[in-house]
């Protein structure tokens, strides 16, 4: 005996329609439909009307053998396969990168033999070199066999110059240079960690490796650069690793 459903088709099955797979049953018999409703839904399924019954897709090509979405087999009347599980892969956590250096502006030429600040401490050598005083005075002879003194910049800034308890004047360079002023020169620390020397307007100047500095500016340094001032002071700029 066949069974008509809901599209017009006469089924071979009790249950679901042998030709499209729509579910048959009471409310799907002849009997029980109203007139002209077979012919409405036989054209709607054309256009999409009869539903999958399993996930309730509209069924959009009628010879189409499984759902698009759940894979319902309409002929032999089964469920697809069940949906694949993707792998819950748990979160590791990873150690953050390390920070980057910025690198030197456009048209700047990064200095070469400066230590970073992390890789590195300065300090400053402070020396009596006999051979800078050319224009020896016999009322103030320069003094012999006196050692290197170490100080380490560990201040954003280090006044050079001569000691004055009567002006209140306590450089942490104190010399005993009659060459040099009371506020000669000052090292100061930049933000990246290296070093640079500026003068301040002292009488007798300022030299680095040899050359002068203009009055009231500042040159920044690299390691093992001289800087030499008043009669005999030469002081180092050293950079320890």
């Amino acid at each position: 005996m066949s069974t008509p459903c809901r599209a017009g088709h006469l089924s071979d099955e009790p249950d679901y329609c042998s030709v499209c797979g729509a579910a048959l049953g009471e409310s799907g018999s002849a009997a029980t439909r109203a007139p002209g409703s077979m012919d409405r839904e036989a054209s709607g399924a054309q256009g999409g009307g009869i539903t999958c019954p399993s996930c309730g897709e509209p069924r959009v090509d009628v010879d189409a053998r499984f759902c698009e979405v759940c894979r319902y087999d309409f002929v032999d009347k089964r469920p697809g396969p069940p949906p694949a599980v993707r792998p819950v892969v748990p979160l590791v956590a990873t150690a953050p990168s390390p920070p980057v250096a910025p690198s030197a502006p456009p048209g700047v030429v990064p200095l070469t033999g400066v230590p970073s600040a992390a890789a590195a401490t300065w300090e400053l050598v402070v020396a009596v070199d006999p051979a800078l005083d050319t224009e020896p005075d016999p009322d103030s002879p320069c003094p012999t066999g006196e050692p290197e003194v170490v100080v380490r910049v560990d201040k954003a800034e280090l006044l050079v110059g001569r000691h004055d308890e009567t002006r209140d004047i306590h450089p942490e360079l104190s010399l005993r240079d009659p060459g040099a002023s009371r506020r000669h020169a000052k090292f100061v620390t930049e933000p990246d960690g290296t070093v640079a020397l500026q003068d301040l307007a002292s009488t007798n100047g300022t030299q680095v490796n040899g050359a002068d500095i203009a009055p009231g500016t500042k040159r920044r340094l690299r390691d093992g650069d001289a800087v030499t001032l008043g009669r005999w002071t030469r002081i180092t700029l050293r950079g320890r690793h």
